[in-house]
């Protein structure tokens, strides 16, 4: 385990010395049952050139390391769908938007906590990777409207 996150500090150091256009930051996170990888970038046409820019170049050795130990890989794409992006976000609550409930409402109930400072409403796009839909991270916990049924989860930043 330490290896790893040694080589995912490693290359995203790398990519936060020359990142490619678009790109904003990057992390991982480390949670009981494994590890998620982030990466924020201006919008979806900045993805195109940060794949390639991950596994190239400087970084290309740095990437190849923490690949080969990686294992059981799964992704998502998710969208800012609320409040501001923020990595130092260490809490993390999934949810579905309850069956019959429209986009607007479930944004409307949602809008007082990504109102807040450190708070982000992400929304799964182009449904990559299982479900639930959303991803409600902060950086203090937060209680969530019970009909939300949200599976609250801690992550640890590599």
């Amino acid at each position: 385990m330490q290896a790893y996150e040694d080589a995912l500090r490693r290359f995203h150091a790398e990519l936060a010395r020359g990142g490619p256009a678009g790109f904003v930051a990057s992390t991982t996170y480390r949670f009981d049952d494994g590890y998620s990888d982030w990466y924020l970038v201006e919008n979806s046409a900045a993805l195109d050139v940060l794949n390639e820019a991950a596994v190239s170049g400087a970084r290309a050795a740095s990437h190849d390391a923490a690949a080969r130990m990686a294992a059981l890989g799964s992704g998502k794409l998710l969208s800012l769908a609320q409040g501001e992006s923020d990595v130092d976000a260490l809490h993390e609550a999934a949810f579905a938007k309850p069956p019959g409930m429209a986009y607007g409402d479930l944004y409307a109930m949602t809008a007082a906590f990504t109102a807040q400072e450190g708070v982000a409403l992400w929304r799964r796009m182009m449904v990559l990777g299982p479900p639930p839909e959303f991803c409600f991270v902060s950086r203090e916990p937060r209680q969530l409207p019970a009909e939300l049924a949200p599976e609250v989860r801690i992550r640890r930043k590599i």
